[in-house]
């Protein structure tokens, strides 16, 4: 018998599949040709109807001591596996391998002796190749190096190819089944506040980028992240919860714009659609509409736990800066109604496509990072240029092979939400010095700056009913 046998292996690696066995075969032998030897290999066959079983079977009989197999029937998702692959690991290290990705060959060699030579460190994550379905070469993912170019770390690490100390999973109890998809930022997120996490500058995977690929499904993924944070939220809560007030900016003296906070969207006053979803936020204690206008405070003060004020007519000018007006409404809420809020959640009346997830996604995420403000943006997917020496060249030149590379994405404030604690406040920046972000979808972040773009709003919100 060999000395494999008596021993445990130091690497857990585990590979997930679900009908893509056509990408199997390359994962497996990845992890075979690794130039660090002591691993071990779990294959988990989450109720493939492909050749998933028969290429697992095969291996097994050629390698009995270091590979092994489980089948769900039926299919249990992402996270249950996780938790299988968890339960089974003799690893003191375990990293997730997809079956349609595979590993340089000196992966494992770098990324356990990284966490050998630094054992303070929880995860470690490297950077990647990006591949077409076909293998071809598409692009590099050069990740920002924490503590250097990245100090606040709200880009978690890719779930796939992060190895994470096994003791360490344990202790944060593994993964939550609830959810089925998006392992890795539940995983970043539970250690991010527990431990110290580190990058490798190498590329030592390949991502493989094809049209079945999860990470495509942007609905799937936001949605899912929001639970993630609601959940965690919930989790550390204790006993004293912040004081959460909701600013609504409500001016309505706009000249290419009459009256926009009352006119009828779909056959429903603008604002309407703002304080909706602002009082389903059961964390937002109070909401403060601050307008230039007596129609909008003799519309307002109909709604239950809704205070309205009329500005001074000086912070409606077109020079007025959103910070100036924020603190006027602050004041008011302090000074006259004696409530002191902790965080603030300013609402904008033009987004009336913002649920009240977004809202709580964005209060969670004030909670759960080191951060000043939270903003709401999407994501911009289009080709940017800018001027150069020879005329227009590419700003985001991953986008030229479709590839969203993170030092080159573009984020767009949509204008829907800004939280922020209270004590960043100024009177000529309302942000403080560490930003974070939600994103929301394109749709989601339409926002009305024209009488046509409130047409256009209003056939989405009719299409959707």
């Amino acid at each position: 018998m060999t000395e494999c046998e008596y021993t445990k292996p130091k690497v857990t690696i585990y590979i997930l599949c679900h009908n893509y066995g056509r990408f199997l075969t390359q994962a497996i032998e990845s992890v075979l040709e690794q130039s660090y030897k002591d691993w071990e290999l779990i294959v988990i066959d989450d109720g493939s109807g492909d050749e998933t079983a028969a290429i697992a079977e095969r291996y097994i009989a050629l390698h009995p001591e270091q590979i092994h197999f489980f089948q769900n029937t039926p299919a249990r998702g992402l996270q249950a596996c996780a938790n299988l692959a968890l339960e089974m690991a003799r690893g003191e290290y375990i990293m997730r391998l997809d079956a349609d990705d595979f590993l340089d060959e000196s992966a494992l060699l770098v990324l356990a002796t990284y966490l050998d030579r630094y054992p303070d460190v929880g995860l470690v994550y490297p950077n990647y190749i990006y591949i077409d379905e076909q293998g071809k070469f598409l692009g590099i993912e050069n990740r920002k190096k924490i503590g250097r170019e990245a100090k606040l770390l709200d880009l978690p690490a890719h779930g796939a190819c992060t190895m994470v100390r096994k003791r360490i999973l344990k202790s944060i109890g593994g993964y939550n089944e609830n959810h089925d998809c998006q392992d890795g930022y539940e995983l970043w997120l539970k250690v991010l506040h527990r431990y110290p996490v580190a990058n490798i500058s190498t590329p030592l995977f390949f991502y493989r980028q094809h049209t079945d690929s999860v990470s495509r499904d942007e609905h799937r993924i936001l949605s899912t992240r929001r639970q993630i944070k609601r959940d965690l939220v919930e989790e550390k809560g204790g006993n004293v919860k912040p004081r959460v007030v909701a600013i609504v900016p409500a001016k309505n003296t706009y000249e290419n714009m009459p009256n926009i906070v009352l006119n009828e969207l779909a056959g429903r006053p603008l604002i309407d659609y703002t304080l909706d979803v602002a009082r389903k936020v059961e964390i937002v204690e109070t909401v403060l509409v601050t307008t230039d206008d007596q129609v909008v405070v003799d519309y307002c003060e109909k709604f239950p736990g809704v205070l309205v004020h009329i500005r001074p007519m000086e912070l409606s000018r077109k020079q007025t800066f959103l910070a100036q007006v924020i603190q006027d409404a602050v004041m008011r809420l302090e000074q006259e109604y004696k409530i002191y809020p902790d965080i603030l959640v300013i609402l904008s009346v033009h987004s009336p496509l913002r649920r009240p997830e977004h809202i709580r996604n964005a209060i969670d995420t004030l909670l759960l990072y080191n951060t000043d403000s939270v903003i709401s943006v999407y994501e911009d997917y289009d080709l940017h240029f800018g001027h150069g020496e020879n005329g227009l060249e590419p700003l985001n030149k991953g986008m030229l092979q479709r590839l969203r590379l993170e030092r080159e994405a573009l984020y767009v404030d949509n204008g829907a939400i800004k939280a922020l604690w209270r004590d960043v406040i100024t009177e000529t920046n309302i942000y403080g010095r560490k930003v974070g972000h939600v994103v929301m979808s394109l749709k989601e972040s339409f926002q009305i700056k024209s009488l046509f773009d409130a047409w256009v709003i209003e056939q989405i919100i009719n299409h959707d009913r």
